[in-house]
């Protein structure tokens, strides 16, 4: 049968290797929240482009009619 001593010994590795992955999956996480902020910006420059030019496309059409 396993000692209890043993069984302590790789519980403690067990919960090292979890707080690791813990470690690894937050730094992930940030890593996408800043790409997320990045899309956010490039979205909202697009979004203002698009209201631009169909600002543009409406005063075109006033001007030939």
């Amino acid at each position: 049968m396993i000692d209890g001593s043993l069984l302590l010994v790789l519980f403690g590795v067990v919960n090292v290797f979890l707080l690791f992955l813990v470690y690894l999956m937050q730094r992930r996480i940030q890593q996408l929240l800043v790409e997320v902020e990045h899309l956010g910006g490039r979205m909202q420059v697009t979004t203002s482009e698009i209201e631009a030019l169909s600002k543009n496309v409406e005063a075109f059409k006033k001007l030939k009619i």
